[in-house]
């Protein structure tokens, strides 16, 4: 159920490449520059249509070419599943799935659900409510079959609510009124399907995950919905402020799904070292949580692993990869500085040096 086949043209420094992976782990050697960290991006982009290293989708294809490509090929029990995404230079996006076209991108992510973890994914705890909201909702996606669709609906209806509360038209309040009805319905389904799976995330992690470090101890979430107490009510004394402001202030998309040690914000008390290993911990509990309700293997990405980490962070963090269920692919500068985490793992494992965009098996 891992992806086996992988194949990248004119994708940043690298103009053709293509390997076959190990369904374990895969570790991805190179200088600073070599081409390693957009191997990742590959990878995260042929399962999300974008990158996690920059909004400027240019910077995706090599310079002088019309657009990248990166192909892919799926196994998923005895069927291997061809996928591929293109961007041009225009910024049109292309997507193949079993050799016929698709325009939904969540259709990739299904397929391929991925994760991915670098020295700047600390905004998870500081990047505020949105980055939350965004690892909340990757787990939502993949285990509750329903919530895409809603939320896409709901966005319809929080874009139609919005527009009226800014251009403030005609009977702009019995209009808004009458959208309010389907904005509670979606935000009530929306929170039931969130916080049906934040009881999975908890039970998986506590059982599975937070007694493989101390720093986990005393370790609670925290869930805002984005309102509080019977939505109707609010949305109607929510009503005047908003029309100044032009916006909906409360509802679904105002959620938070925070972390807290003892009551207090991890950010606040924990050091880098320690927020790096939580992150950690809460992507594999993901993962593992979404291959146990889907069946489906989910891909872990892992940017320059050894950063910022002491040798006993570095073991815990192997404590916890040999605990991941995900097909892994991990960059580093050498194989030396991942010998404590790859000591630990038994798993199956592929080693790959990248050099001015090139990559050769050892």
């Amino acid at each position: 159920m891992s992806l086996t086949h992988i194949s990248l043209n004119d994708f940043r420094n690298i103009k053709a490449l293509s390997f076959s992976p190990s369904k374990d782990l895969n570790l991805i050697l190179g200088q600073n520059g070599s081409g390693k960290t957009s191997l990742l991006e590959a990878i995260y982009f042929l399962s999300n249509g974008r990158s996690f290293r920059t909004n400027k989708y240019k910077m995706m294809i090599r310079s002088d070419q019309d657009k990248c490509v990166v192909h892919g090929k799926k196994q998923l029990h005895n069927l291997s599943i061809p996928i591929g995404i293109s961007k041009n230079q225009s910024g049109e996006t292309q997507l193949r799935i079993q050799g016929q076209a698709s325009r939904k991108i969540a259709e990739l992510a299904q397929i391929l659900p991925v994760q991915v973890i670098t020295p700047e994914s600390y905004e998870l705890f500081f990047g505020g409510p949105k980055e939350r909201r965004k690892f909340l909702d990757l787990g939502v996606f993949h285990v509750e079959h329903l919530f895409y669709e809603v939320w896409k609906n709901f966005n319809k209806v929080l874009k139609q609510r919005n527009a009226l509360l800014r251009t403030k038209p005609t009977n702009c309040v019995e209009q808004i009124k009458f959208w309010d009805k389907q904005f509670i319905d979606l935000s009530e389904q929306i929170n039931i399907y969130r916080k049906a799976y934040i009881s999975r995330f908890e039970g998986y992690f506590f059982d599975k995950i937070g007694g493989i470090s101390s720093v986990f101890d005393g370790l609670e979430t925290r869930y805002d919905a984005g309102w509080k107490g019977e939505l109707s009510e609010v949305l109607q004394s929510q009503l005047e402020r908003d029309l100044k402001l032009g916006y909906t202030s409360r509802g679904p998309h105002k959620a938070d799904f925070n972390f807290k040690i003892h009551g207090h914000s991890v950010e606040g008390i924990m050091s880098r070292g320690q927020l790096k290993l939580l992150l950690y911990a809460l992507k594999i509990t993901q993962n593992n949580l979404i291959e146990q309700e889907t069946d489906k293997q989910s891909i872990l990405l892992i940017d320059d692993l050894p950063s910022e980490l002491s040798s006993e962070t570095l073991e815990c963090v192997a404590r916890l990869l040999a605990n991941c269920n995900s097909q892994l692919f991990i960059s580093a500068i050498s194989s030396e500085s991942l010998t404590p985490v790859v000591e630990l793992l038994e798993k199956d494992i592929e080693m790959f040096h990248v050099e001015h965009g090139r990559l050769i098996t050892n």
